[in-house]
């Protein structure tokens, strides 16, 4: 192929790339921003991934827009990992990050077999696994962590230090001042939320993105080589896909074409069609046009290939078995107590546990940055899975955001009147500590900011010795549970400052009823 015709393909591939990015940040900020009656399709990089068809395969009830992901399917049999390398937006940061290491990378360095055959290792575990209702296909699917890495870290970032830096140069008096306040004011109309939004394990989820992106400056898209399961289903299809890269007569054999390889091959030495993400870097390469871009059916000779043992599938097979039995065999498996609550719409915990893929697009979506990403609330399994924060956060009681963006069901869709109705859980006072009962102090502010129109939190009037040994009529609050639906606003507007003095809890949480 000439050297004219391979530089618009690579360019192509860059315009695609760049435009699929910027469609997945579009769609997640939109989530986060837009009119709810106007959400855009936000769970569209959901629907077209295979892993999460799997999903929706076990958990059921079947969704039919996930057979949206037999396309790509159907595509790499004929062009190969083409998603990898020109739709997948966390290839494309992965791509970036191997580009701006590409000048430390001047040796050749072989193919690391072993380091390529990891992914497929790790597919097995994640695959065997959720057949034993262990979801944790959400843990390396590279769009669930994407989704929740920008939706934890990289958004409540940027905003912070947009925020601040848009600010500061907004108020100088001079000619600074009058070119970025224009922009600062588009910023807070589109971008910038007024209030910052704070996350649990926001440090550990961005180290960890930023870590992935920084081994690219060791090795070529690591993750994407090494790591990623959705790479290795791709990988797996791609091998019997009709587009390869062959040589022709110009060739060489002077190995340019492996300066850039992605995985550290080349069209002429140790070309892995499973591997070949069409970056097309070596057709840029090749100064004497030597690689030709054709369709043909795989051959039936026996190809360089990255065959697993049987011994290694087996391994594989076990520890997916282990991580599926040993989160279920603790204590708390025991009972249905729990300690966290769940953000409305959500399934019964078992089907949930299997639903939720932990992308974290409710965690963007929510309003009031209630949703958080769980640590351990929800054991070792539950990890990074939603859970409602009510002192960080409402639910807002006029909103179902969470539930109209939850691309397996995890979170039912709700109507806004079934979500109005829909008990995620009970507040509980706490006697030793709320004013009215401790201090013998009037305090109606959770009673105030309860948005039940019956209003689940009232007063009595009684008497009582206030904290000086005056006795003294106080309006005392009392919680009606059977009014009260969890939403949690009283827990964050509690003026107590060392600890809300009314709390929220799993107690009644109705999608327990539906055992």
């Amino acid at each position: 192929m000439d050297s004219i015709t391979s530089k618009r393909l690579q360019r192509l591939r860059i315009i695609s790339q760049f435009f699929f990015t910027w469609l997945f940040f579009f769609l997640l900020l939109k989530s986060g921003g837009a009119a709810i009656e106007h959400l855009p399709q936000t769970g569209f990089f959901f629907y077209i991934d295979p892993l999460f068809l799997w999903v929706n395969v076990l958990s059921g009830p079947f969704l039919q827009v996930f057979l949206l992901a037999l396309i790509p399917l159907i595509m790499t049999l004929v062009f190969g990992r083409f998603f990898c390398g020109w739709v997948c937006p966390f290839g494309a940061l992965n791509q970036f990050f191997t580009w701006l290491g590409s000048r430390r990378q001047r040796r050749k360095i072989p193919v690391s077999r072993p380091s390529l055959r990891l992914k497929y290792l790790l597919l097995i575990i994640l695959l065997v696994a959720s057949l034993f209702a262990s979801q944790l296909l959400g843990w390396l699917d590279p769009l669930a962590l994407l989704t929740r890495s920008s939706s934890a870290a990289l958004v409540p970032g940027a905003n912070f230090l947009a925020q601040h830096a848009l600010q500061s140069g907004a108020q100088n008096q001079g000619w600074v001042g009058k070119i970025v306040k224009p922009l600062y004011d588009f910023s807070r109309r589109s971008l910038l939320t007024v209030r910052q939004r704070t996350f649990l394990q926001a440090a550990a989820i961005g180290l960890i993105f930023f870590g992935l992106l920084l081994l690219n400056l060791y090795r070529r898209r690591f993750f994407c080589n090494s790591l990623c399961p959705l790479g290795a289903v791709y990988g797996f299809m791609a091998k019997y896909s009709l587009l390869r890269l062959s040589l022709n007569e110009n060739c060489t054999k002077c190995g340019a074409c492996s300066n850039h390889c992605t995985y550290y091959g080349s069209p002429f030495q140790d070309y892995l069609k499973s591997e070949c993400v069409l970056c097309l870097n070596c057709l840029n390469d090749c100064p004497f046009a030597a690689i030709d871009v054709r369709f043909q059916l795989p051959r039936s000779v026996k190809m360089p290939a990255l065959d697993m043992g049987r011994r290694q599938i087996l391994a594989a097979a076990g520890c997916g078995l282990a991580a599926a039995a040993l989160p279920q065999i603790g204590v708390n498996k025991r009972t249905r107590a729990h300690d966290f609550i769940r953000p409305p719409g959500a399934v019964v915990e078992k089907e949930f546990l299997k639903k939720c893929v932990r992308c974290g697009a409710c965690l963007q979506a929510c309003p009031t940055n209630a949703i958080q990403p769980a640590v351990f609330q929800a054991g070792l399994e539950g990890i990074w899975t939603p859970v409602l924060i009510p002192v960080n956060g409402y639910c807002e009681y006029e909103c179902v955001r969470c539930t109209r963006v939850c691309p397996t069901q995890a979170l039912m869709p709700l109507t806004l009147e079934e979500k109005k109705q829909f008990k995620i859980g009970t507040a509980v006072i706490n006697r030793s500590t709320c004013y009215t009962y401790a201090d013998g102090y009037n305090c109606a502010v959770c009673e105030e900011h309860c948005p039940v129109p019956e209003k689940a939190i009232r007063f009595r009037e009684v008497e009582l010795y206030n904290f000086r040994g005056k006795l003294k009529k106080v309006k005392q609050i009392y919680v009606v549970p059977d009014l009260c639906i969890g939403c949690g606003i009283c827990e964050n507007v509690c003026p107590r400052t060392d600890a809300p003095a009314i709390v929220v809890g799993a107690e009644e949480e109705q999608r327990e009823n539906f055992l």
